[in-house]
């Protein structure tokens, strides 16, 4: 992996997963991180640059369409619920723009806070500097776990086999996580309490 292809693919995912992707650059992150954590650490800058010009693409958007038509649209993209659309609006109007800080805490997509800080017209260059510390610290860490579980695979089976495994295992990961994700966050509440579907299988993050 070329260090500008690093950077293309990164800023590019952040930008399309505060837009309308769901998949988060975590995802390609991580994977420079099992070859390079430095390169990695400059990726995941990259990314949030990306994902900072997406969130100001989708705080716009916010800003000029309708909120139903807005939170329709929100609801059509995988694992975003109507119920996690109106905790943002809540948390939003309570707690102002760094209730954003809590977002990846809860599995909320970043897009759900842009969109909602352009129909709550907020500050855009609040909204910009609440985003970096809402999206550096969980690229920063996830890249972190895979270099450490990458270093202590390479002590336990060897740093060919370590290099044979990591894309493979890399892949079967992100595939197991997104399967949970996608039936449990965002899925609508029934009327016997349990959870429906529709939430999920209409986010990046």
């Amino acid at each position: 992996m070329g260090k500008t292809r690093d950077h293309l693919i990164a800023g590019l995912w952040g930008a399309a997963e505060a837009t309308c992707f769901f998949i988060v650059p975590d995802v390609w992150l991580s994977r420079i991180a099992t070859k390079s954590p430095r390169r990695a650490m400059w990726a995941s800058v990259t990314a949030l640059i990306g994902a900072v010009a997406g969130g100001i693409a989708t705080y716009q958007w916010g800003s000029r369409t309708h909120p139903e038509a807005s939170k329709a649209a929100l609801r059509r993209l995988p694992a975003i619920s109507a119920a996690m659309i109106e905790r943002c609006e809540t948390d939003l109007s309570e707690k102002g723009t760094g209730a954003m800080l809590s977002g990846p805490l809860r599995g909320v997509p970043y897009k759900i806070y842009a969109r909602t800080a352009g129909m709550q017209r907020r500050s855009l260059p609040e909204f910009i500097a609440w985003s970096v510390p809402a999206r550096i610290p969980r690229f920063l860490l996830v890249s972190a776990l895979a270099t450490g579980l990458t270093r202590g695979s390479e002590r336990v089976l060897g740093v060919a086999r370590t290099a044979r495994l990591s894309g493979p295992v890399h892949t079967v990961f992100w595939i197991a996580f997104y399967a949970w994700y996608l039936r449990t966050v965002g899925r609508e509440p029934r009327a016997d309490g349990r959870a429906d579907a529709q939430g999920s299988a209409s986010a990046a993050r």
